[in-house]
């Protein structure tokens, strides 16, 4: 079995490489990316807790952060879409002038 802290620091690494990417980067698909990235580094620590502790509380909140997460990627890709096609149009304008 792989010890809690290892756990801990793997799930610590993903999540400041996820809020790294939800701060610096402008791309709306790399944001919502980096927030799944976050949300599963969240998951990773739950489901070490819940080993470490020996109950399933931590695997019943992993659950329901993957039902949150899907329903972001339900409702937030298909409202964003319009604004991805609409920044490279102005962009491409921009530079033609």
């Amino acid at each position: 079995m792989i010890p809690l802290p290892h756990v801990l620091v793997l799930s610590a690494t993903l999540f400041v490489i996820g809020a790294a990417g939800f701060v610096f980067r402008k791309n709306i698909v790399t944001v919502f990316m980096c927030i799944e990235l976050m949300l599963n580094a969240v998951n990773l620590a739950f489901i070490g807790f819940s080993r470490y502790l020996g109950n399933l509380d931590g695997q019943l909140f992993a659950f329901f952060v993957i039902v949150v997460a899907a329903a972001e990627a339900g409702w937030a890709w298909p409202s964003s879409s319009p604004f991805i096609g609409t920044a490279t149009r102005s962009t491409s304008r921009i530079w033609i002038r």
